[in-house]
């Protein structure tokens, strides 16, 4: 390590966060350019030598009980230097987690993929950068630290079986409330604040404060795009906090959808509705704000590479805490 990258991290560990648990990560640039598309999509292809699934999938109700399973793939298993880390060290903990939505307990494809455990595998999916916790605490198989996530993973070649893309498995889960304005209005109001981006030769470093997983934005949507390469369809939005649309607190937000999923078809200018899905951080998009600014001295904020990963129209309505299910009162 030289001594500029050395420096670099002194300075992100003394950085002052925005926002409650905020941390520095890195990512490595070749895995970057690698894995995204040219066309600003984060959907894409993921390689392991070895996976270890979750004996069970998660349950379903609301906010982190997301029905879905997680797929572990240690730093080792991805035949490159870690994708990524904490800024201030090269944590050997960290991984990458695949995760197949909408997953039932005892079906044949759950026990394919418990079968498959220690197997290699290829998965088909959308890249997925967020902190929900994940990057401490007891480390599992199934469960590496990571903030990296192919999820959802609609696609999966391993063992005895080859699952190919499937964008049909994209959908909102049944009986599934994600979190309302309570909680992603205060989120995006100090965007720009708490998501910062830097660089150096080997790595983009994105600043990122610990947040939630699935949230129900009312949107209105402006126009839409197709990815070059047919992968999916990006939708340019405004979100609102209110049934009615008309508190806007947020511009131009662009949300990815799977193409031929049935919310990639319903998508259409004027639309006003609501969706169900997560946040996550385009780490190409990243990677271009950040670059010609080395170090967090010199760091910028990112909302531009700030993206919403939808799975369709939410089946029920949004809540400000999961346990208990709060139902949200705006």
């Amino acid at each position: 390590m030289g001594l500029r990258i050395l420096a670099t991290t002194v300075i992100f560990l003394i950085s002052m966060p925005a926002r409650a648990q905020q941390k520095w990560y890195k990512f490595d640039k070749n895995f970057i350019q690698t894995h995204y598309a040219t066309d600003e999509g984060a959907i894409g292809i993921l390689k392991v030598s070895a996976m270890h699934p979750a004996k069970n999938a998660h349950k379903t109700d609301c906010g982190g009980n997301d029905g879905e399973l997680h797929i572990g793939v240690a730093a080792a298993d991805l035949g490159r230097r870690p994708a990524s880390s904490f800024a201030q060290s090269g944590d050997s903990g960290f991984g990458i987690v695949a995760e197949p939505p909408n997953v039932k307990n005892g079906s044949s494809f759950h026990k394919q993929i418990e079968g498959a455990d220690g197997s290699a595998a290829t998965f088909y999916g959308y890249f997925r950068v967020w902190n929900e916790g994940h990057d401490v605490g007891p480390i599992f198989p199934s469960n590496p630290h990571h903030v990296l996530e192919v999820h959802p993973a609609w696609g999966i070649r391993s063992s005895g079986f080859n699952y190919a893309p499937r964008p049909a498995v994209i959908f909102p889960m049944s009986g599934y409330s994600g979190y309302g304005a309570s909680k992603f209005r205060p989120m995006l109001g100090a965007l720009s604040s708490w998501l910062r981006v830097a660089e150096d030769a080997r790595f983009v470093y994105v600043q990122m404060a610990k947040e939630d997983n699935f949230y129900q934005l009312p949107v209105t949507v402006k126009r839409t795009r197709t990815f070059a390469n047919d992968a999916g369809v990006a939708a340019l939005v405004d979100v609102f906090s209110d049934t009615a649309h008309q508190n806007l607190v947020y511009k131009d937000l662009t949300v990815i959808t799977a193409a031929n999923s049935r919310i990639a078809t319903q998508l259409h200018p004027d639309w006003q509705t609501y969706l169900l899905g997560f946040f996550s951080i385009n780490l190409r998009k990243a990677m271009e704000i950040a670059a010609g600014h080395s170090g967090s001295a010199n760091a910028v904020p990112a909302p531009g590479a700030l993206e919403f990963f939808a799975f369709g129209v939410p089946l029920q309505p949004a809540v400000s805490a999961s346990k208990p299910c709060t139902e949200e009162d705006d």
